[in-house]
């Protein structure tokens, strides 16, 4: 998989990237992007998830590149590890994302909307109690979209795979659903609001 046999000039490169070089930077991405790029694509099987796993490698090189000590191996070994822990970084966060949606599927299907580790982000006490009265409030859809959002941390995408509901239609109930929660949680300072 090596783009070509190491040489001192991958070493020039990366040591120049390390002082903030932005002309080697391109050089050293336009020589490794293409071998890290089939590697990535490999094990996250897909290219557009390829690509921004792609960026974000090479951007944990340029903020990296000051640690790079060429007598514990070469660029391209030091090069491919980072790519490789980005990518399955990415699988991992994916394969924690379908089973939030999994989760959300199963409890649609069973009519309920959130159980009670849905509320696990709340501090304990009067500011949680009044936040699942004011949910308990919305309706069901409302809710679900809400809850799926805000407590689950899933995008519109998501949520609409999990509810079966357009894209649209999801935006449109998170909306109404916080428009309506708004007077219930006006004055309640919630834990990480600014």
């Amino acid at each position: 998989m090596s783009p070509n046999a190491p040489t001192s000039d991958d070493v020039t490169l990366l040591l120049a990237v390390a002082q903030r070089d932005e002309v080697a930077f391109a050089a050293l991405y336009d020589r490794m992007a293409r071998p890290i790029f089939s590697m990535v694509v490999r094990i996250v099987r897909g290219r557009a998830e390829a690509e921004e796993v792609l960026q974000e490698a090479f951007w944990q090189i340029w903020e990296s590149a000051p640690s790079f000590n060429p007598e514990l191996g070469s660029p391209f070994c030091w090069i491919v590890t980072i790519a490789r822990r980005k990518a399955i970084d990415r699988l991992r966060a994916n394969s924690r994302h379908l089973r939030r949606i999994t989760e959300a599927q199963a409890l649609r299907a069973e009519g309920e909307f959130a159980g009670p580790a849905a509320f696990e982000g709340l501090a304990d006490g009067e500011r949680s109690a009044t936040v699942k009265a004011a949910l308990a409030r919305l309706g069901p859809d409302e809710r679900r979209a809400i809850v799926l959002a805000f407590f689950d941390g899933l995008t519109h995408e998501e949520i609409a795979k999990a509810l079966r509901a357009p894209v649209g239609t999801v935006k449109a109930r998170i909306r109404r659903g916080l428009l309506k929660l708004k007077p219930a949680l006006a004055g309640l300072e919630l834990v990480g609001a600014n």
